[in-house]
């Protein structure tokens, strides 16, 4: 399968336009920093080592930011406009002029990545964790594997869904399972340790280790619950675009 660059950078400016004109698509990642600094004021500090409990603040800022921003922004980012293009019919205007499935998904994909990468990062200060104290190429990897998770995650749900309304009827129980994560895992065990299996697990956990003492040690199993993630879905997309294609009707 080849594809053409000349015709993703075409898709790429397109949403580029598409995203200056309407600035309410990245209204979620600017939602999630701006949640995470309030949040920061309302809540108390909790000093580990005095409580002697597996929580803080800063983690648990920086858990609820990063999941905000990768499931429920990467999400909808990559599943509303697919939707959105197949109901008003502007997705089969561009498919009628040769661009194909994967260039399409290619170009839509890569200032989307840029946005929730960015917002990732700045995360990190705004949450109360100091930026040179993380292992920054770690905390991209990761963070970076698990946008990559939800987007694909998002396209499945856009290329299922006929219109919006579906799109958002498919996406909302997928998000308020994630979203829950870094709540689930304090205050259920039997959770935690399920969670720990999904790739919002990993990014609490991930989040928590940073604002701690201790360093994170990047490990297997956090490594393999992310590649398994995204094998399966993007194995899960492959299926469901032969199987539906970019618009159906």
């Amino acid at each position: 399968m080849s594809v053409s660059f000349r015709k993703i950078s075409a898709v790429l400016q397109l949403k580029l336009r598409l995203i200056v004109s309407n600035m309410s698509i990245i209204f979620t990642p600017v939602f999630a920093i701006i949640f995470v600094i309030v949040m920061g004021n309302l809540m108390p500090q909790v000093d580990t080592n005095e409580t002697a409990m597996p929580f803080s603040t800063e983690g648990f800022l920086l858990s609820f930011g990063l999941i905000f921003n990768i499931a429920i922004a990467g999400i909808s980012m990559s599943s509303s406009p697919i939707a959105e293009e197949k109901e008003k019919h502007t997705l089969r205007v561009l498919m009628t002029s040769s661009v194909r499935g994967p260039e399409y998904f290619i170009g839509s994909m890569i200032p989307i990545l840029v946005i929730l990468v960015a917002t990732n990062i700045l995360l990190v200060p705004a949450s109360g964790v100091s930026l040179g104290d993380i292992p920054l190429f770690t905390y991209l990897v990761i963070t970076t594997l698990a946008t990559l998770i939800s987007i694909v995650i998002g396209y499945i749900i856009g290329v299922f869904a006929k219109n919006q309304a579906q799109a958002t009827l498919v996406s909302t129980p997928i998000l308020v399972l994630f979203t829950s994560t870094p709540v689930l895992k304090v205050f259920n065990e039997t959770f935690a340790e399920v969670l720990n299996y999904t790739y919002s697990g990993v990014l609490a956990n991930l989040a928590e280790t940073l604002s701690s003492s201790t360093e994170y040690q990047w490990n297997i199993t956090d490594t393999s619950v992310l590649l398994a993630w995204l094998v399966l879905t993007l194995g899960i997309f492959m299926y469901v675009y032969k199987k539906n294609g970019l618009d159906s009707e």
